[in-house]
């Protein structure tokens, strides 16, 4: 997949993203797993069988590990910024061409606390598109404030698709996978070799998560 198709994907998740948002409806569960794409051109956000009014209080923690706010991990309530948190690593997965992976095991309490409190992410390589990696960093950031909503993504990548620095930028990236060679196939349509693929964890494992909050507090 070339990089207008990727630019229109990501346009068209946050576009759907934004129409959730402006319900005060929190998806609460939302990883690649959960994007129905028909076609290059059309895609759908899915499954809100976990979604939740804003400010209704729940603290019950849903979802897939990796995609979940470190704030809700402490504890703190699902916003709409734990969305933006979640898409971040969507962000990342349409990058790479792989489902989200970090270099430790998922499993142990010792990942969550690293998240938390140690702001780890999954690794970026310094060829990556400085402006998508700054956009894909400020979604996960560690302060929900300084997170973008939805609707400012959405007239991002509405911007993007027609700016001709950026597209630039994005396929100069392109030309640097090409010549390095893939290996890796992509979920979304094309190939990245840059990052080894460590400790993956399935989409499958969605749903309410059995963490103590009480560990994590240090």
């Amino acid at each position: 997949m070339n990089w207008e198709n990727k630019l229109n994907l990501l346009f068209i998740i946050t576009s759907d993203l934004n129409a959730i948002h402006s319900q005060k409806i929190i998806h609460r569960d939302l990883h690649s797993g959960n994007i129905l794409q028909d076609n290059l051109h059309s895609a759908y956000i899915v499954d809100l069988g976990l979604s939740i009014q804003y400010l209704k209080q729940d603290r019950q923690i849903y979802g897939v590990l990796p995609y979940v706010d470190p704030k809700v991990l402490m504890g703190s309530q699902y916003t709409l910024a734990s969305d933006v948190y979640s898409f971040g690593m969507i962000m990342w997965e349409i990058l790479y061409g792989k489902s989200v992976s970090y270099n430790c095991d998922l499993s142990d309490n010792n990942f969550q606390i690293k998240v938390c409190y140690e702001n780890l992410r999954p690794l970026v390589n310094d060829e990556a598109p400085r402006c998508y990696v700054d956009l894909m960093k400020r979604c996960w950031d560690q302060d929900p404030e300084n997170r973008p909503t939805a609707q400012e993504l959405c007239d991002i990548f509405r911007e993007w698709q027609y700016d001709e620095k950026i597209l630039s930028e994005l396929n100069e990236y392109k030309v640097i996978l090409e010549n390095v060679g893939n290996s890796y196939i992509d979920i979304y349509g094309g190939a990245s070799k840059i990052i080894p693929q460590t400790n993956s964890i399935s989409i499958s494992d969605s749903g309410l998560l059995d963490l103590d909050l009480l560990d994590l507090e240090i």
